[in-house]
């Protein structure tokens, strides 16, 4: 039971002073903690005046949503913490990556995470400093994650008398932090979250908080209440916690009243009459199990520099240096230490046999120490160099290597009740003086001392002082009070029992009614003072001294309670064990003695008294008295037995002469040999065992060797998982992409209306759509069949073929058909490309482009119906489209049949062919420059005159602007009658000129 802070045991009374103004909550999660938190505050009631921080693991490298994805959630206000900002109620504040985040009154620092660290703890740092600043009024709630970060700083909420709430490990999407938490006994609750926030406001109500309401059933609990509890704590677990300090007790039972909303004192104490879980809870707490590896460097740095190479130089090489650490805890301080033992012993190259007793009155603790293996959180405790040379990683966390294990020995002990380890080198016992009472901390600081050997040194926590036993001790460091014993502490025994009659229970507790003052006065009886105690030891001293009394007290269980008078010469300290049984004090004749004497007393209830009891030879014998006596208000038995010499007979009964038969001493002698074979046999077996033992040792090792190959397996395993998550994270945001990506297409194929089927390499289908039908007989189920089983819709058409050619060429083709409905398809092939690995498979695409067709149908009759002969060019002069005039045209006038066809052939290359005709060449220049929009129009007349008729045409070039690319409309208008009759006319006038007639205007120019 290892305690840690001063002000938890010495503070007032919960309630009894002002809260702080604004509850603070802080929650950590981590891995999977989203789902956690979205849930937390989904049932987080927004006006119940609680301040909210949420502690996470962030990635340094990425900016965190996690504002935006919070609020959605809650109507609280969600802020990211900065610097100096002050703390408001009724808002969630969120930590900034690579920073950690502590409390300064009500103000947010921030501080960068340390550079070259491994392992940053966040939530610990967060939560120590909550704990320091709130104590007792401090909630810290642990959520889902990986690791072991919250635990450390679980402890000191719970040192400081906080809230420690836990998510329910099954629930939880990544169980490590909410189970290390669990695993060390520190959370007050494990809840589902949805039932966390209610929890939480109803703490902070019950506690006095902000928004609180007062209530009579919360006022401190009465003495006679106080009492109930702490006899089912000694009644039905076996730890009395009389003589604690009041106040540590009753805030300790008060903070659990409150953890049941609804019940006040009377019904919590009828509530852990039947909840045995209740109970245990209750006893943990008030254990209050909160160490760490090294917990106060400065200190443990004396040890290594100071203290810890002394004890190596005075322990002989063929010595035990021993070592006794009572209030263990989890064992974090054991192993600290002999860490620092056999550091010591590896820097001087020295062998010594280290034995550590390790010792607590939670048998949980010691269970959870013995096993050895602590969370990550451990790092911090330690340079990465210790860590990786004492500890073996095991999974989220570490496991005590077996060099550091095997010098350890845990065993439940219960300091006040069991008697204590002797011949001891060095006690550490920190931090637990401070709950005490002032009696128990004087009959403890003795019980130390009686236990360390001369010049062995004493370790206690820095809040604690020695007392009026500080005379025993000189002073190696003050500050954190190290102490070195000046004799063997022997003579500090009878300070270390307790005086009987034993005080009732709680009477050092306040009272709250004249009533119960008045029943405990009754009950209780005159009070004697530590001085009148003393004053009436020191009377029966004297007593015994003048009249030359030796006699003791014995308890029950016939273990040494007191002593009166100088019986040095019959008790005797056997070596191994300590140990108070009267029998093994004694010499035999006399424990022989002694143990008949009691039996008779159990047997016939009186006094017996022995005579003529020879304890060594020719020396006086002794004269034995045992009387019982029942004291106490519970009648326990308790026996004293007076020894005396010389021929003086004890008064007071009838004397029995004590003398051991010849048949009780051959018996005697029998019992001795058979006692004599059977340690030989014990012998015997103990090498055998030790033989065994070191094959065992030899099979360890291998399993230890096989086990850190697969904890490196293992490791590198995880690692690869880690990497798996992530890609698989990316896998499925791509998945998602592909599944949207390729509705896109569907949906776009579907609504172009353009047939598609898709074919791979091996010219088996691989998809198509309905608009295909119109080619092929295809169905859904033929996904998969070669092409050429399924037939096509149009006779005559090849459509593997076409396939293979496109493959084979790496070149697309088109064809345009006509289906046996009449309509009219254009149906193209390409290479399905993927990247530059060329083709793998085909697109048949089919585009019904009947209206097209009809269109051009329409186009072309228009043009017909046109008496003129009309050609389209295109960019280049290439003849695109010709009438039913130019097709005459050209046959009249005996043109070569490319002309007379036309399309296709390039008007300005035929003109520009003749270099003779230099009309021809004229219609060329003038078609290139109308092409290349020099000019927008274009106009030639000309003679074309067949054998038996004269004839003239006119062209006009029109350039086509709005087609792109920019082409042209040639026509050729016959022009022979104007011709014809303008050369009549002419000819006309110029006879009528000839007769020179007066009085007739000029012919026009």
């Amino acid at each position: 039971m290892t305690i840690t802070e001063q002000g938890s045991a010495t503070g007032d009374v919960p309630g009894m002073g002002d809260s702080p103004t604004i509850a603070i909550c802080a929650i950590g999660a981590s891995a999977g903690g989203l789902e956690a938190l979205q849930q937390f505050f989904d049932n987080a009631d927004p006006n119940r005046g609680i301040a909210y921080v949420v502690i996470q693991h962030l990635s340094p490298d990425h900016k965190s949503l996690m504002v935006e994805l919070l609020r959605r959630h809650t109507t609280l206000r969600v802020l990211r913490a900065e610097d100096g900002m002050r703390i408001e109620a009724d808002t969630v504040y969120l930590n900034p990556p690579k920073t950690n985040l502590t409390l300064d009154g009500d103000q947010f620092r921030l501080a960068e995470q340390p550079a070259g660290q491994g392992l940053h703890l966040p939530i610990d740092v967060f939560f120590a400093s909550l704990a320091h600043a709130r104590g007792e009024y401090g909630v810290g709630v642990v959520l889902s994650g990986t690791g072991s970060d919250g635990t450390r700083g679980s402890r000191e909420l719970k040192a400081e008398g906080g809230l420690v709430l836990v998510q329910d490990p099954t629930e939880a999407q990544f169980d490590g932090m909410p189970r290390s938490v669990v695993a060390t006994g520190l959370a007050d609750q494990v809840l589902q979250v949805a039932d966390i926030p209610a929890t939480v406001a109803q703490f902070f109500l019950r506690r006095g908080g902000v928004r609180a309401y007062s209530s009579n059933d919360q006022a401190a609990g009465t003495a006679s209440q106080v009492q109930r509890v702490l006899g089912m704590l000694r009644d039905r677990l076996g730890t009395d916690f009389t003589g604690y300090k009041p106040n540590t007790i009753i805030r300790r039972i008060e903070r659990r009243v409150l953890m049941h909303p609804g019940l006040g004192w009377d019904d919590y104490v009828r509530l852990l009459e039947d909840s045995k879980p209740e109970l245990v809870q209750l006893h943990r707490d008030l254990l209050i199990n909160v160490t760490r590896f090294f917990r106060d460097e400065e200190a443990f740095r004396i040890l290594e520099q100071r203290i810890i190479p002394q004890l190596i130089a005075d322990t002989p090489a063929d010595a035990e240096l021993r070592l006794w650490i009572p209030a263990c805890s989890t064992g974090e301080e054991p192993y600290s230490v002999v860490i620092l033992i056999l550091e010591a012993l590896e820097r001087a190259k020295l062998s010594r046999n280290v034995r550590v007793f390790a010792t607590d009155v939670d048998q949980d603790a010691v269970e959870f120490a013995a096993a050895g293996k602590y969370g990550d959180s451990i790092a911090a405790d330690m340079t990465p160099e210790r860590l990786s040379r004492w500890f073996v990683a095991d999974g989220d966390g570490y496991k005590v290597s077996r060099a550091l294990r095997d010098r350890v020995i845990f065993a439940r002990h219960n300091l006040l009740k069991d008697p204590p380890l002797t011949r001891m080198d060095f006690v550490s016992c920190r931090n637990m003086l401070i709950y005490l009472g002032t009696d128990l901390q004087r009959r403890v600081i003795a019980l130390l001392a009686y236990a360390l050997r001369a010049r062995g040194f004493l370790f206690l926590g820095s809040s604690e002082t020695l007392g009026p036993l500080s005379t025993l001790f000189d002073v190696i460091d003050a500050k954190w009070k190290i102490y070195q014993a000046l004799q063997p502490g022997r003579h500090t025994l009878a300070e270390a029992l307790p005086s009987r009659p034993r005080r009732p229970m709680m009477q050092s507790f306040s009272v709250t009614t004249p009533a119960e003052q008045a029943v405990m006065a009754t009950r209780m009886g005159p009070v004697r003072s530590a001085s009148d105690d003393g004053l009436l030891e020191h009377v029966f001293q004297e007593l015994t001294d003048v009249l030359k009394l030796r006699c003791v007290v014995l308890d029950a269980e016939y273990h040494l309670l007191h002593t009166f008078g100088d019986v040095s010469s019959l008790l005797k300290v056997p070596a191994g064990r300590s140990t108070l049984e009267i029998f093994k004090l004694l010499p035999r004749p006399l424990g022989t003695a002694l143990r008949a004497a009691l039996a008779r007393v159990a047997k016939e209830h009186r006094d017996i008294l022995y005579e003529g009891i020879e304890v060594e030879p020719n020396e006086p014998t002794v004269r034995l008295h045992v009387r019982p006596l029942d004291v106490g208000p519970d009648r326990s038995r308790t026996y004293v037995i007076f020894f005396e010499s010389g021929p003086k007979p004890l008064a007071g009964g009838t004397v029995d002469q004590y003398a051991l038969d010849d048949s009780s001493a051959l018996r005697l002698s029998q019992l001795e040999h058979e006692l004599q074979y059977t340690k030989e046999n014990l012998q015997a077996t103990i090498e055998e065992l030790e033989t065994s033992n070191e094959e065992l040792q030899a099979t360890n090792e291998e399993l230890l060797a096989s086990n850190e190959e697969l904890q490196s397996t293992n490791e590198e395993l995880q690692s690869v998982n880690e990497e798996l998550q992530t890609v698989n994270a990316e896998y499925q945001e791509k998945i998602s992409e592909l599944i949207s990506l390729n509705n896109d297409i569907e949906n776009l194929l579907r609504t172009t209306g353009v047939g598609t089927l898709f074919v791979d390499s091996s010219l088996r289908i691989r998809k198509f759509t309905d608009a295909a039908l119109r080619l092929l007989n295809v169905m859904p189920q033929d996904i998969g069949r070669p092409l050429e089983h399924i037939a096509a819709k149009i006779p005559g058409v090849d459509i593997v073929s076409m396939c293979r050619r496109v493959m084979s060429g790496n070149t697309s083709e088109s064809h345009e058909m006509q289906a046996p409905d009449g309509s009219h398809l254009h149906v193209k092939v390409l290479p399905y490309l993927t990247g530059d690995s060329g083709a793998h498979g085909v697109i048949v695409s089919v585009i019904d482009v009947t209206e097209v067709k009809r269109g051009e149908e329409r186009l072309q009759h228009i043009l017909d119906s046109i008496p003129s002969s009309i050609v389209v060019l295109g960019a280049d002069g290439t003849i695109l489209q010709t009438n039913a005039s130019w097709t005459r045209f050209g046959e009249l006038n005996e043109a070569p049949q490319p002309l007379v066809s036309g399309i296709g052939l390039n008007y300005v290359t035929a003109c520009m062919a003749t270099p003779e005709d230099l009309m021809a060449q004229a219609v060329g220049r003038g078609l290139r420059d109308l092409l290349s929009g020099r000019r927008e129009r274009f106009e030639l007349q000309y003679p074309c005159h067949s054998p038996d008729k004269r004839r003239f045409f006119l062209m006009q070039a029109t350039a086509l602007t709005q087609t792109v690319p920019r082409g042209a409309l040639v026509q050729h208008f016959d022009i022979t009658p104007q011709i014809t009759r303008l050369e009549r006319l002419t000819e006309w006038v110029e006879q009528v000129q000839s007769l020179n007639l007066k009085g007739l205007p000029a012919p026009p120019e």
